[in-house]
């Protein structure tokens, strides 16, 4: 009896947590065709993507609201004590990016505005709904490893949403490859820090940095390859500090 409980309430977490990411993949479902159906150019499609994902940030404030779930619950609080130096001040995540910079910048000063404003909606919607909501439900009944995992996998497949943009079969595979990786460090920072507030700011800057870099061809796979390695290496380094006592909830 215990069990089928315990299975259904796992059910219940993962198609909630489902529901969720469906939600706010089509928030830049939506911005991309109208972005297409009108034609706007690059610059008016950067800010329109931008107030879409704000927006779509009403969607888990009217959940906590009608829940009365509190922001500390999932996140919204500062690093726990001695856990910077656990997750080593995120420094390797910073690292895996920098090099981008060295290949020079878009300096348009129209299309950097236009390009931050969506990297800060980007970075605040996803991590509140992925790295918030998500990692914190399925929490409830999984254990610690289990749910960096089923949360990554929920937030590659969001990436797929690429494809109704345009991009290529082998892009979005790529893309969503990376989102995996991506997820699982961001994921493995907040249960390692108890707060979703660092892997914001990496996640905003991130994109950031890949929409100003000017790195193309030879280069940009050498990065893109450095890139990964540090990422992995970063990913299960963390992995080797999550707490052993992995038991689940239920």
């Amino acid at each position: 009896m215990i069990d089928e409980k315990s299975k259904n309430t796992k059910s219940r977490s993962v198609l909630s947590s489902l529901v969720f990411a469906i939600v706010l993949m089509m928030f830049p479902v939506a911005s991309g065709v109208i972005v297409a159906m009108n034609d706007m150019d690059a610059i008016q499609g950067y800010w329109l993507q931008g107030v879409f994902m704000m927006l779509s940030i009403s969607v888990p404030a009217i959940f906590m609201w009608i829940t009365n779930m509190k922001p500390v619950q999932i996140g919204f609080v500062r690093v726990e004590k001695g856990s910077a130096e656990a997750v080593l001040y995120c420094l390797p995540a910073i690292a895996a990016k920098i090099g981008f910079l060295f290949c020079g910048m878009n300096r348009d000063i129209h299309t950097i505005v236009a390009l931050a404003f969506l990297a800060i909606a980007i970075g605040l919607s996803e991590e509140l709904y992925f790295r918030g909501i998500i990692l914190s439900k399925l929490r409830t009944c999984f254990t610690i490893k289990q749910t960096i995992i089923l949360s990554s996998v929920f937030f590659a497949a969001v990436h797929a949403s690429q494809a109704f943009s345009g991009a290529g079969i082998f892009m979005v595979a790529l893309t969503m490859i990376n989102a995996l990786l991506f997820g699982i460090v961001a994921s493995e920072i907040v249960m390692l820090t108890k707060s979703i507030v660092a892997v914001i700011i990496w996640h905003t800057s991130y994109d950031f940095i890949n929409w100003i870099a000017l790195a193309q061809g030879t280069t940009e796979i050498v990065l893109v390859i450095i890139q990964s390695v540090i990422m992995i290496t970063y990913a299960i380094y963390l992995w080797t500090e999550l707490p052993d006592k992995q038991d689940c909830p239920l």
